[in-house]
């Protein structure tokens, strides 16, 4: 075949391929890569453990309570009598649980069984004065500062203009550029835990009020007992003029109230104290002072190898300076 018979030939093929190349998809533009997915923040010790005893324990004992705007966990068990004795309060110290098993669970779990309704608290996760300084003292990324002290140019001469101080990532720490991060004041730091404590030993003694079973007996356990303490002498709530101390000890770094507590006069205190020291003896001391006759100082038998005969006989030691409790103190205030 000659070359101009090709020439037509080619040029018919040609145009029937094109109308099949028209026809064929579009090749999509590609997915923007999907927005990485937010972590929740972690969880605190608290949290954890109020989780685990809503999953562990019976429906009917938990409480949702609202202090400020944090919402945590309380523990209800009604008297097992038909007029309950009255309401204990319960406030754990640094780290326990609304049921930790030392002394608390015990109590809680208890003193129904003799007529007591029993409230236990979950307090936030303690206050670290530690924790705190050393966020507020921090030093600053030695690596920036010796590369900076390194490659910063002199400022000379009195007309001169500084150069601009280099950023982080500019420094020698190899990331980047970060916002600085405000100093914790330990005290201000304090004020807050305060704050939120007292908080929900408020809406603890709310509870207690709307359940009509009086008189509210504050019970702390460890630093619980300065917490009860604390709410006491701030407070002066009116409803509220018993307090028990279970080996009661001041917070790290938190100001001292216990022992002035004990001088309050229109208080009923019981000191109980496994191992009296030189603590005890000072709260002993300031009560006797301040000739506050409703202080007693119980001490509690240590019973080695026996921790639940030994935790019988805290319940029964409480239990008897409740069932001593002068009438007065059981009668029901009016409602406010």
């Amino acid at each position: 075949m000659s070359s101009p018979a090709l020439l037509p030939l080619c040029l018919l093929l040609l145009g029937l391929a094109t109308p099949v190349r028209a026809e064929e998809a579009p090749t999509p533009a590609p997915e923007p890569p999907a927005a990485p997915t937010a972590l929740a923040p972690a969880l605190t010790r608290s949290q954890e453990q109020q989780q685990a005893l809503i999953r562990q324990l019976p429906a009917e004992q938990q409480k949702t309570l609202q202090a400020g705007d944090e919402s945590f966990l309380a523990l209800l068990v009604p008297a097992a009598r038909a007029k309950a004795s009255g309401t204990v309060v319960l406030v754990p110290g640094d780290g326990e649980s609304a049921d930790w098993p030392n002394v608390i669970a015990p109590v809680r779990q208890e003193l129904p069984t003799y007529g007591w309704q029993t409230i236990s608290l979950s307090l936030p996760d303690p206050y670290d004065p530690v924790v705190a300084i050393e966020r507020d003292t921090a030093p600053a990324d030695t690596d920036a500062q010796a590369n900076s002290e390194q490659t910063a140019p002199p400022v000379t001469g009195g007309s001169g203009t500084a150069p601009a101080a280099p950023t982080q990532a500019e420094a020698g720490s190899g990331e980047p550029a970060q916002a600085a991060v405000a100093p914790v004041d330990p005290e201000a730091a304090a004020n807050a835990q305060a704050t939120r404590v007292l908080a929900r030993i408020a809406a603890g003694i709310d509870l207690a009020l709307q359940q009509g079973a009086n008189p509210i007996v504050l019970v702390g356990h460890g630093t619980g007992a300065y917490w009860a303490a604390r709410y006491l002498a701030e407070k002066e709530p009116a409803e509220i003029k018993q307090l028990v101390l279970i080996d009661g000890r001041e917070p790290e770094g938190l100001p001292p109230r216990l022992d002035a507590t004990m001088g309050k006069t229109d208080l009923q205190i019981a000191d109980l104290v496994h191992a009296p020291g030189p603590a005890a003896q000072r709260r002993k001391t300031r009560a006797a002072q301040k000739a506050n006759k409703g202080y007693r100082q119980i001490e509690l038998p240590v019973i080695p190898g026996d921790r639940a005969a030994e935790q019988e006989q805290t319940v029964r030691r409480l239990r008897a300076w409740l069932d001593r409790l002068p009438p007065a103190a059981s009668e029901s205030p009016a409602a406010s």
